[in-house]
């Protein structure tokens, strides 16, 4: 029965202000039938007491405690607005790790068709080197017999002119 608000409280909602700002009439009218239902309300809070307990002084709130509860459930609710301020703030920085890392995986399967491109290249190049090495080995080996068959060929002109110069005398 404490923590129950008075229906006083409850009738001064913020539309309930605004209502009293537009017509002063209507605000005597609500004042007088939240002080009615309060009345009404009191025999029946009452007899809940008798319930939990046989004293009557120890279960009425006071205004002091009534505004420590108000400034208390003021404070949970800015807590609570707070907290939920705080949970949207991280919601929304989980979808933008989750964007981001959409875009990382993104990234990381085009770099492997990049890497699997580059690997197919390096490949063919050290093929390519190994055809190109085996033709200069080919080109020296040609060369080293052209040399060959050109010391060959000077060799026998030399022994032919010494033949001929050898037969003239």
């Amino acid at each position: 029965s404490r923590l129950e608000p008075e229906p006083s409280t409850v009738s001064k909602s913020p539309l309930s202000t605004e209502k009293s700002s537009q017509n002063p009439l209507d605000d005597s009218e609500e004042k007088l039938s939240a002080e009615e239902s309060k009345d009404k309300n009191l025999p029946d809070a009452q007899s809940n007491l008798g319930l939990w307990g046989d004293g009557k002084g120890e279960d009425e709130l006071s205004p002091e405690e009534i505004q420590m509860f108000e400034q208390e459930n003021q404070r949970l609710v800015g807590e609570m607005n707070n907290l939920f301020d705080e949970v949207r703030q991280i919601e929304g920085k989980v979808v933008e790790i989750s964007r981001l890392q959409e875009i990382f995986t993104e990234k990381v399967l085009q770099q492997e068709t990049d890497i699997d491109n580059i690997h197919q290249l390096v490949v063919g190049a050290t093929e390519n080197i190994k055809e190109g090495n085996e033709d200069i080995r080919e080109a020296i080996k040609n060369n080293a017999g052209f040399r060959v068959w050109i010391l060959f060929f000077l060799v026998m002109c030399s022994f032919s002119l010494l033949f001929l110069d050898w037969y003239d005398n």
